[in-house]
């Protein structure tokens, strides 16, 4: 794979997702969350949502397809840091459509520092998210020329 600043801005195909109680529930669980509003749907009512909601790292679940062009390596890569956004909160009942794009590239010596920008929009088309990755790739001497 040719690491090059051509890669910016190339993006994946939609995906979309429906996101559901006990989707939302069970990685709140996972993650031993307490706020009700992650778990009752009165308490998301009382405080203003219309269903329970995702906590803000639920987002990073939520893949996009394949960035053309972008092959990840299987060893050699480490997740350096993870931004999220929101515009509006993620909520049981609605329905996104994800897409990637390949943010940022730099390349020093044998080290990749790849952004990738994850945002998706909901069945309004209104901005839900916004998230980026850095992802930090060393490559060995063969795959850096």
């Amino acid at each position: 794979m040719e690491w090059t600043e051509d890669l910016i801005g190339r993006c994946s195909s939609p995906k979309m997702y429906h996101i559901d109680r006990d989707t939302l529930k069970q990685f709140s669980r996972s993650l031993e969350l307490t706020y009700p509003p992650y778990f009752d749907p009165e308490a998301a009512r009382s405080e203003g949502y219309r269903d329970i909601i995702a906590p803000p790292t639920f987002a990073f679940t939520l893949t996009a397809g394949d960035i053309p062009g972008l092959e990840l390596p299987d060893a050699g890569i480490i997740h350096g840091e993870q931004q999220f956004e929101y515009a509006l909160p993620l909520t049981a009942g609605d329905e996104v459509h994800v897409v990637a794009c390949i943010d940022n590239l730099k390349k020093r010596g044998l080290t990749v520092f790849l952004t990738l920008k994850t945002i998706a929009h909901n069945s309004q088309n209104e901005m839900v998210f916004v998230s980026r990755s850095l992802f930090i790739i060393t490559l060995d001497k063969e795959s850096a020329l």
